[in-house]
Parts: structure tokens; C-alpha cells; sequence
């Protein structure tokens, strides 16, 4: 705090503070606008916060006119109280911080709850997928089979058309098709058969990467909301630190 004591017209004595001076000189004229000259003018006590447009920082000021004997006022004295506007303004600054940071790891919360939902579904469709590549599997197996009969078909078919001789050398030659369609057919499935174990073996692959992804997305997403609870406990003594700034 700070005390400014005059007469009439003009300072006759200050006495700065350690963290308030207003640079007041002794002599100094009375401002009519002021408050201490208003408190003199109309014989009353005046007390108002005054802001720190003026002097670079904020205080409260209270002005009281000093009377003599006969209830004359001869002077007054006024008392300057540094009020903590600075650590107000940065726990305003601070909760203000905490906010938007708050906002932002919300929004990054739901997208990464998004993402392991997405991740999730993902993965289950790549278990579906190998599941249905398993069935190709079994498509392929019942294939081979009937291309195996049709070749032992045709196999017969031949031998029965040698012994017939002249009158079989027809069927002999539809023997003989119908053999050499299942040995492509059997070539066929076996190239298939290869192809769908790779995209079995990619499938897993693809498996493994999702749930991995997934199990980091959720790990995320709970360190995302552990660090906005954290944050939102800083908010909450950032804003009674703002009560107490208010209270001094």
C-alpha cells in the first residue's frame, strides 16, 4: 500500500509502497478529477478500484477528508491498496489455456474412441474374411474330388473303348477330352488352391496389424481421458486460485 496526505491544494507528503508508487511529489498540485480532490470538495469518504489504464498496474484507492477542531476540512489523506490483478490475470490465463486444451483432447478422445471402434469392426471383417477362405478351401477340396472321379470316369471310358475297337474309337476320342479337362481342372484348383493360401496368409497378416491397431487405439483413447480428467482437476484450481486472486 501507499499514503498521499495534502492540504487544500497541493501533496504534502507520500509514502510509496514496495510493489505501489505513483509517483507522487511532494508539492505536487491537487487534479480537481480525482478522487481525493472530490473526497476535499464534497466532505466524503470516496473509494473506488482504479484500473490499470492509469498506472500500469490496479489497486483500490480510498480518500478521506481531514477535518480540524471546528470541523473544517484542511486536507486529506489518501490510502492506495495494490489489489493482485497479475495473478488473477494468469490464473484467467491459465484456466483459459486449460479450456481449449481440454476441448482439443476431447476432440482427439472421440476421434481416437472412433478409430478403435472402426478398428474393431475392421478386425472382424478380416476374421470373417479368413473364415471364408477356409470355406474356398473346402469348395476346392470337393473340386479336385469330382475332377479326380471324372478323370478315373474317363480313364474307364477309354479302356472300354479300346476293347470295342472300330465301333468305340468315337468315344474313345470323348474319353480322352473329358480326361484331359480334369487333369486342367485339377491344375486349376491346385493354382487356386496356392493363391487363396496366400491371401489366407495376407488376411492373417492384415489381422494381426488391426488388432494391434486396435489395442493401441484403446490404450490411447484411455490415456486420452485420463490426461482430460487431469486437466480438468488443474482447471478446477485454476479457477479457485482465480477466487482467491479476486479476494486480495
Amino acid at each position: 500500500m501507499s499514503i498521499a496526505v495534502c492540504n487544500l491544494n497541493e501533496f504534502i507528503a507520500y509514502f510509496p509502497g514496495e510493489s505501489i508508487d505513483l509517483k507522487i511529489k511532494v508539492g505536487q498540485p491537487l487534479h480537481p478529477e480525482e478522487p481525493l480532490s472530490v473526497a476535499l470538495t464534497e466532505n466524503k469518504r470516496l473509494q473506488e478500484d482504479v484500473s490499470s489504464d492509469f498506472y500500469g498496474f490496479e489497486f483500490t484507492g480510498t480518500a478521506l477528508p481531514l477535518h480540524d477542531e471546528n470541523g473544517e476540512v484542511i486536507g486529506g489523506i489518501a490510502v492506495q491498496v495494490r489489489r493482485q490483478s497479475e495473478l488473477r490475470a494468469i490464473s484467467e490465463q491459465i484456466s483459459d489455456s486449460l479450456s481449449q486444451a481440454n476441448e482439443q483432447i476431447r476432440s482427439v478422445s472421440t476421434g481416437s474412441n472412433s478409430l478403435a471402434g472402426y478398428s474393431q469392426e475392421l478386425l472382424g471383417q478380416s476374421h470373417r474374411a479368413g473364415q471364408e477362405v477356409e470355406n474356398t478351401d473346402e469348395v476346392l477340396a470337393m473340386i479336385k474330388r469330382v475332377a479326380d472321379q471324372t478323370n478315373l470316369l474317363g480313364l474307364n471310358a477309354a479302356i472300354e473303348a479300346a476293347r470295342a475297337g472300330e465301333k468305340g474309337k468315337g468315344f474313345e476320342v470323348v474319353a480322352n477330352e473329358i480326361r484331359k479337362f480334369s487333369k486342367e481342372t485339377v491344375t486349376s484348383t491346385q493354382k487356386i488352391r496356392e493363391t487363396m493360401a496366400q491371401i489366407q496368409l495376407v488376411t492373417k497378416q492384415m489381422g494381426l496389424s488391426i488388432e494391434q491397431i486396435a489395442t493401441i487405439g484403446q490404450e490411447q483413447a484411455a490415456s486420452i481421458q485420463q490426461t482430460s480428467a487431469f486437466i480438468e482437476e488443474i482447471e478446477g484450481l485454476s479457477k479457485r486460485l482465480n477466487e482467491f486472486a479476486n479476494k486480495l
